[in-house]
């Protein structure tokens, strides 16, 4: 019998992909390597936590009146291990009450020479902002106001259209490597886990891919769009299936920021999910 189960293992980070885009012209060759570098790799950051690490992806990093925000978005299971919740006295309630921790984080970014080389990394602090346990979200928020982030990925709004066949990209640090990506196709919509539907990815994801993206071409916009987070993947009988990716998609993100009342970060020109 099939389950699945989280594509995060201890001692590997998830990376995921990232794009940048606006309505002007490309600054790259179309599909270029400098192109698919700013765009499903630069954003990638490895996100280490107290046991294991995972991988999360720069989505939104603008100069604001309080100085530069900059938020990450990774699986909740990535994070997990950094939140504590515990019974401690209250003496005015003169009972103990449930009392919630967030440790500090830190957040690596990937170098490379000549688009290929890959040279070091470079670090950041980072806070859990929000979380949804049951929708394996987490958004993490970057201490430095005085710097932004040049690489963002380019969230695809979730009400223009993505369709069975088209081609994707699954981008992350399987196993803890450095990030890379894998290629294959959407396959299902409305696979539904414990009440979140989930897409399904033939792009090969394995342990330590969990927190990354999912990355599809948009031949208008001429450039990559984000179009999901690897979540889980596919075992029978003991067996990992890294072709059958399950990934949780734009609606579930959506609905997470918003009940974050973090609307303001995502992409304008969709009505209201409700």
């Amino acid at each position: 019998m099939k389950s699945l189960i989280s594509a995060c293992l201890i001692a590997t980070m998830l990376v995921i992909a990232s794009v940048t885009g606006s309505n002007a012209a490309p600054k790259y060759a179309i599909k270029s390597p400098e192109q698919k570098h700013a765009e499903m790799l630069y954003p990638i950051v490895a996100v280490a936590a107290p046991y294991g690490s995972g991988s999360g992806t720069v989505i939104y990093s603008k100069d604001g009146k309080e100085g530069w925000e900059t938020f990450i978005l990774t699986n909740h299971h990535v994070v997990a291990s950094a939140i504590k919740v515990e019974k401690e006295w209250d003496p005015r309630k003169k009972e103990k009450v449930d009392i919630e921790r967030r440790m500090t984080l830190t957040v690596r970014w990937f170098i490379y020479n000549k688009l290929s080389r890959f040279v070091g990394t470079s670090g950041k602090t980072v806070d859990i902002v929000a979380y949804d346990e049951a929708a394996d979200l987490a958004l993490l928020k970057v201490r430095d106001s005085e710097r932004g982030i040049d690489h963002v990925a380019a969230l695809r709004p979730w009400c223009e259209p993505i369709y069975l066949f088209d081609p994707v990209f699954a981008v992350g640090a399987g196993l803890g490597k450095p990030p890379f990506a894998t290629e294959g196709t959407l396959g299902l919509f409305d696979e539904e886990v414990d009440g979140y539907r989930y897409l399904l990815a033939t792009a090969p994801i394995i342990f330590g891919n969990s927190g990354g993206a999912l990355f599809r071409w948009d031949a208008k916009k001429l450039k990559f769009e984000m179009v999901g987070v690897p979540s889980r993947v596919s075992v029978t009988w003991a067996i990992v299936i890294p072709h059958m990716a399950w990934i949780i998609p734009r609606t579930t993100i959506w609905e997470f920021l918003k009940k974050n009342k973090l609307d303001r970060i995502l992409p304008s020109g969709c009505s209201s999910l409700e």
